[in-house]
């Protein structure tokens, strides 16, 4: 079985195509975002996305491999071999698979390597390459399935290559994740079902028998023997069961429990307050500390700042998560969070009546503000790229704000604080979190 694989290999059309699948790797690795460099999780969902690209070229050459020896019109050498045709479409399939995953493993090494600098200690996590390594078999078994069925030199490939892709998309449960926050992880049990599901269709795949029989017809002495039948029957039957578990066993991604790991805490100064995030996310620390610390320097002394500012998901409750969020990279949804906690300090929870819209106003202009004074930059270069809806009358105001000099802000915030406080009812202490 050695010699055929070796012989499957070098005959595999991969093998020609393989410089044109590596830069489809780095392509979708390094074109489709770069926020993922010096993060673990993220990095290791960017390594997986990859196989959505290279899966489809696996499905169309496995089709197109499995299909060759029909197409020549030699199923009758194939059949009077001497090794079990099962072995020969094993090694067919093992072949498309080693060029594939060898792609694949590239990319994954490529991945590492970058951000190796930044990440810290810690790797990629094994459960999002698993994921992508399921893809890769999925795609590869579908297209040598269809192939030894349908042996068409063009027909059934491209079927298979945009089928494939197009079903992974289309399916009402995932076999792959585009986001990695280090506040969620991937489950065991669902990841194992993906995979045992790829295994099944890889040993269907081989051991299936053939559609057409003319060839068995004419040579009855090498029908398929009745063990690879079983297997066959087998690895169908496992397969349906565990397609059927896939969405019985549960969400796939959830929420990463906070004492999984101990968080990275630091301050940019004593005195500052201090900022708490996820040990994948320490690259940021640099630019949080420094919001916090601007922050945490009032022009006013009513303004408050919290000790701590916590990233999402170190510190739920059943009241929700207060913390902030790094979204795609950005530490501007970071801001949002962190001024909204300074604006919890120094006023409370405020529910003024749905009349007084000044008062609402009010506090969307000095939320805005204290996000563009923790951010440090123009408002104009703050806000690019960010989408926010039902507040741009607050942006106009706060800019208008962040753009004066210090005395006249500090006169801005003491009459916006007066349209708040104008009842002190409105605000309460909030004592959820």
């Amino acid at each position: 079985m050695l010699n055929a694989y070796r012989i499957e290999l070098r005959r595999s059309p991969l093998l020609a195509a393989f410089p044109m699948m590596i830069a489809v790797d780095l392509l979708v690795l390094f074109g489709r975002s770069r926020y993922w460099i010096g993060v673990w999780p993220e990095a290791s969902v960017a390594a997986q996305v990859v196989t959505l690209f290279l899966g489809p070229v696996l499905a169309g050459v496995s089709a197109w491999q499995a299909g060759r020896s029909s197409r020549a019109g030699m199923p009758e050498t194939v059949l009077a071999a001497a090794r079990p045709i099962w072995r020969i479409e094993a090694a067919r399939l093992a072949a498309t698979l080693t060029l594939g995953f060898l792609a694949y493993a590239i990319g994954c090494l490529t991945a590492a390597v970058i951000s190796f600098g930044e990440a810290g200690p810690g790797f990629l996590w094994p459960s999002y390459l698993l994921l992508g390594a399921s893809i890769l078999i999925i795609f590869a078994s579908v297209g040598h399935l269809a192939g030894r069925w349908w042996p068409s030199a063009a027909f059934t490939p491209v079927v298979c290559a945009l089928g494939c892709f197009t079903s992974m998309l289309a399916l009402p449960f995932k076999f792959n994740v585009l986001a990695g926050p280090p506040d969620q992880h991937l489950r065991p049990l669902p990841v194992a079902v993906r995979l045992l599901f790829a295994l099944a269709l890889a040993s269907l795949a081989v051991t299936a028998p053939p559609l057409r029989r003319s060839a068995e017809r004419q040579m009855p002495r090498q029908g398929t023997p009745l063990h690879i039948r079983g297997v066959a029957i087998g690895s169908a039957a496992v397969s349906l069961i565990a397609l059927a578990a896939v969405p019985a066993a549960g969400e796939l991604r959830v929420e990463r429990p906070a004492s999984a790991t101990e968080p990275m805490c630091e301050r940019s100064e004593k005195g500052a307050p201090q900022v708490c995030v996820w040990p994948e996310h320490r690259k940021y620390l640099p630019e949080l500390t420094g919001m916090a610390q601007r922050l945490g320097q009032p022009s006013q002394p009513w303004l408050k700042s919290p000790d701590v500012f916590h990233e999402f998901g170190l510190r739920r409750n059943k009241w929700g998560d207060r913390g902030f969020d790094i979204a795609e990279g950005h530490v501007r949804t970071a801001a949002i969070a962190m001024a909204d906690q300074v604006f919890t300090e120094s006023f409370g929870l405020c529910m003024p009546p749905r009349e007084e819209s000044r008062a609402w106003q009010a506090m969307d202009n000095i939320r805005l503000w204290l996000e563009y004074r923790s951010m440090d930059q123009d408002p104009a270069v703050a806000d690019e790229g960010l989408h926010m809806e039902g507040v741009s009358a607050a942006q106009r105001e706060a800019t208008k704000a962040v753009r004066m000099s210090a005395a006249e802000q500090q006169k801005w915030l003491t009459q916006e604080r007066s349209h708040i406080l104008r009842d002190p009812s409105w605000c309460q202490p909030d004592d959820r979190f």
